[in-house]
């Protein structure tokens, strides 16, 4: 009986921390994302959204199962909120309910014209948008992606 309170008292204790891990999220700034994108001996995969985006949330999953897929092959998914920064707390809820594993950031640079065309020239500012890079090397999607074409991108970096 002991053992079995033990075994409960960890058992929750793990799940408390887990959903304060997942809940723990940055606000940045575009110099930080900037070193994010300019990480090398690794492929980030950037992903923009935000937590009112349809086609964002949608394609969320297919984010989560490539990072799980590709972990071993030194490959992290990241997630870049568009979401104004005083909806944090929407955002921190929103993944702690889909159970979002990645990391995420929430960037607070709400003038977006003065730093969607360094992030690429091609971004109109839409999202979904995705940013594929090695440190030295960049590909820019403004698109949703399902599993298969999303590992397909990845896969050319190797």
């Amino acid at each position: 009986m002991k053992i079995f309170r033990i075994y409960l008292l960890f058992t929750l204790l793990s799940t408390f921390y887990g959903s304060f891990a997942q809940n723990n999220i940055e606000v940045i700034k575009f110099t930080d994302l900037e070193q994010l994108i300019k990480t090398e001996n690794k492929i980030s995969v950037i992903n923009f959204w935000a937590s009112w985006c349809k086609p964002c949330v949608s394609e969320m999953p297919v984010f989560e199962a490539l990072a799980d897929n590709f972990r071993q092959n030194n490959v992290s998914v990241i997630f870049i909120s568009l979401d104004f920064k005083r909806d944090l707390e929407t955002v921190e809820k929103f993944v702690s309910e889909h159970q979002i594993k990645s990391k995420v950031y929430l960037i607070d640079e709400p003038d977006y014209n003065s730093w969607i065309d360094k992030v690429s020239p091609q971004w109109s500012g839409a999202i979904p948008a995705t940013l594929i890079s090695n440190g030295t090397r960049q590909e820019f999607y403004e698109q949703s992606f399902d599993y298969q074409s999303l590992s397909d991108k990845i896969r050319h970096f190797f």
